[in-house]
């Protein structure tokens, strides 16, 4: 069965999976260069036919990450928290007066139908795929069932307790579900005003960032002042219920009340105060959820999806649980892994499907070398084809060069994994300041190591246990006092990392290159941050890296077996 997944909304994206295994998948902003792209993902799904080659009289179904497909891209948390809508304020609060509690289950499908029924997008998607003569059935699967499917079916656990949480969809902001056999069951579900994605967001508005694409932000500034009284006023407005297995918004407050309210009682610290505050409290209350639902399930391992899991150091406090074994976050973990997550969910449903471990997520488009070729001819730039770029690699980091790297299938999610990188040597610790100067980012966020799996134990505590999601660069772990003095560039000012490994199998590429980099300085890591400047999506094209390199952001370019530097 060949199944089209489509995400159309924030982050769009699209997806195939033919048979249960996921065969391609990208997001749409990597093809529109528009971050976090909102809308029907046109672009990636013409990318989708011409990689594959699939035919749209192939395509079985067609399924979609969303029931009720209301929201839109001027949905206030998104811009402006002072600019809502009577219809906004309803949508966004229809379960506000009812708690987490079974009976309020059927008013959220209820609201989800008469919201589905007064949106036109569902009918706007329909005409677009028929543009793409695309005819085939459309199943619109619930939007946490969606999360928890690309969790539960990409982990690998056939047994497993599975968690999502974000600022919400369908009515709900987070979801417990046990996986067994290949087959997923709602255990807990929080209403939308129990959201702990909105909380995150109003943090992240709160201390003047952007909050939809600057949540992590927080996550970084959270390092630097300990602030228990900016935690203790925020406990005061958040934490949940272990015995109904929900974050909780205590006081039930949302858009313009919530942000004026907290606001006011956050008057006088500062955003490394506040950051510090609101990450202690979404650690003690998505852990406190977890660790009730493990023991309440006898489920010790975890699958984790929606946007809140984004958030590595809450990651790295699930996995030291003591009553956990193991977790697996899905590498796209917020909404553009909806898409998939949807289409596994009816593979799963209609034909029966196990949880598969997937050991890379190179699902996207490949790029020739004959486009290459062409592409260098049209920009000031010197090349030369290697038979093999691994030791021109370790070369250049030797030479303390910061390094663009493109090769192999594109990356599905938001982290770069190799294949769309900027790499550099890991000695330096005032990399942070300089190296994010030059790339446009803000100065104050960690770089993450990419390294040789084998070493990894060297430089990381309780390694073993995260090894599934480091594949994906999913979860922190505290580096070890080898790992401080070898390699400074890599920790963050809370003394952990978020690595991510490679082995000859996943990514041949950058293993041969570290290999070499290893017998030339001792070292077998470097620093791998997204081949992107501020603001703007990770490169897909030849044009992209190439511009990048001549506005500076990388010393030398590596496209596949070339070597490319600027003219001057």
């Amino acid at each position: 069965m060949t199944v089209l997944g489509i995400h159309d909304g924030k982050d769009a994206g699209v997806c195939l999976v033919v048979d249960g295994k996921p065969v391609y998948a990208a997001n749409e902003e990597r093809f529109s260069r528009k971050k976090l792209h909102f809308g029907f993902p046109c672009r990636s799904l013409r990318n989708l036919l011409e990689t594959t080659k699939v035919s749209p009289e192939d395509i079985d179904w067609v399924t979609v990450g969303f029931e009720a497909m209301v929201e839109t891209e001027d949905y206030p948390i998104y811009c402006d928290i002072e600019d809502t809508t009577v219809f906004q304020k309803v949508f966004a609060g229809t379960t506000r007066l009812l708690g987490p509690v079974t009976a309020s289950k059927a008013f959220v499908q209820a609201s989800r139908q008469i919201l589905s029924f007064i949106s036109d997008n569902k009918q706007a998607l329909q005409k677009t795929l028929k543009e793409f003569g695309i005819t085939a059935p459309i199943e619109y699967v619930d939007h946490h069932r969606s999360h928890a499917a690309s969790a539960y079916y990409t982990s690998g656990f056939e047994d497993a307790l599975v968690v999502t949480a974000d600022g919400g969809g369908d009515g709900l902001a987070g979801s417990v579900y046990t996986g067994k056999s290949g087959k997923l069951d709602v255990v807990a579900e929080w209403p939308r005003v129990h959201s702990p994605g909105n909380f995150w967001f109003l943090i992240t508005y709160i201390c003047g960032f952007n909050p939809i694409k600057h949540g992590g932000k927080i996550t970084g500034l959270a390092a630097y002042t300990v602030s228990e009284e900016a935690y203790q006023i925020l406990s005061e407005f958040y934490g949940y219920d272990e015995e109904k297995l929900c974050f909780l918004n205590k006081k039930h407050l949302l858009f313009q009340d919530a942000y004026h309210t907290l606001k006011d009682a956050l008057a006088g610290f500062t955003k490394e105060q506040i950051a510090y505050g609101a990450q202690k409290v979404l650690e003690e209350t998505i852990v406190g959820v977890i660790k009730a639902a493990v023991h309440r399930t006898g489920q010790r391992r975890v699958a984790l999806s929606g946007g809140t899991f984004a958030n590595v150091r809450l990651n790295q406090k699930i996995l030291e649980l003591d009553n956990v074994d193991e977790i697996f976050i899905h590498p796209h973990m917020g909404d553009g892994g909806v898409a998939i997550g949807a289409a596994l969910d009816y593979t799963a449903r209609t034909g029966g499907l196990l949880p598969q471990s997937i050991t890379d997520v190179y699902w996207g488009n490949t790029v020739t070398n004959a486009e290459i070729r062409r592409t260098l001819s049209e920009y000031p730039v010197r090349y030369e084809k290697l038979d093999d770029p691994s030791e021109a690699i370790a070369d250049s980091l030797v030479r303390k060069e910061v390094i663009g790297l493109l090769n192999g299938g594109m990356e599905y999610g938001p982290r770069a994994l190799g294949h769309r990188t900027i790499l550099a040597e890991p000695t330096d610790p005032t990399m942070m300041d300089w190296l994010n100067k030059r790339l446009e980012r803000t100065e104050f966020m960690p770089f993450a190591p990419i390294i040789l799996e084998e070493d990894a134990p060297l430089y990381f505590e309780n390694f073993d246990a995260g090894r599934l999601p480091a594949r994906f660069m999913t979860v922190c772990f505290d580096v070890t006092d080898f790992g401080k003095e070898m390699a400074p560039g890599i920790v963050h000012k809370d003394g952990t990392a978020r690595p991510q490994i490679v082995n000859e199998t996943t990514n041949e590429y950058v293993y041969k290159a570290l290999k070499a980099y290893k017998e030339k300085s001792g070292l077998s890591l470097g620093i791998n941050t997204s081949f992107n400047k501020h603001e703007e999506p990770m490169v897909w094209h030849p044009r992209d890296a190439i511009q990048e390199l001549l506005r500076g952001g990388v010393d030398v370019l590596f496209l596949e077996n070339y070597k490319v530097e600027p003219l001057v």
